[in-house]
């Protein structure tokens, strides 16, 4: 029973670490690709995107976003903060380019703002339902520390499973004379 149960366990443990190596490679790999992760905090854009998603925006040339598109941008009310809306209605800004309107899906009214994006702007390319949590946890403290005492927690079992380790090797024997 106890083998069984540590095979068990050993074979979790290897699925979970195989699983959280391939997601950080995924997540990499869209980094590296020019995709930038976005959490959805609000539901204003449901039911296309849910609270806790995690939207993926590419950058393109602002002349390529049409109306009916997603984009992110910066809150002009609020700096720091990021909005993901989507496009309803654009117009020619006077100074040259396009301004955009936008609106949230689950909202009523479109946005007070009109949005020029200068030469590029964030598009959403696509999303992953429930994965913005992670993103969302991951900036919190008790999340940093969790993952701080972790870490610490596993170096110092490998350090101490090498120092008591057994390996086969006899230690000479130290003869009085």
């Amino acid at each position: 029973m106890q083998t069984r149960l540590t095979t068990v366990l050993k074979r979790t443990a290897g699925l979970v670490t195989g699983l959280a190596v391939l997601a950080a490679v995924a997540y990499v790999g869209l980094f590296l690709a020019g995709y930038r992760p976005v959490a959805v905090y609000s539901g204003s854009m449901e039911p296309d995107l849910a609270v806790g998603s995690l939207a993926f925006v590419e950058r393109v040339p602002a002349e390529e976003i049409e109306v009916g598109d997603v984009i992110t941008f910066s809150d002009p009310y609020q700096s720091g903060r990021l909005v993901t809306h989507r496009v309803v209605e654009t117009a020619e800004r006077p100074e040259g380019g396009l301004a955009y309107r936008t609106k949230g899906d689950a909202n009523l009214e479109r946005d007070p703002w009109t949005i020029a994006l200068g030469e590029r702007g964030g598009r959403v390319a696509f999303d992953l339902p429930y994965a913005g949590y992670a993103l969302w946890y991951a900036k919190t403290r008790e999340a940093r520390t969790v993952l701080i005492l972790l870490v610490a927690g596993l170096v110092l079992v490998a350090l101490l499973r090498a120092i008591w380790r057994d390996d086969g090797r006899k230690q000479p024997e130290v003869s009085a004379r």
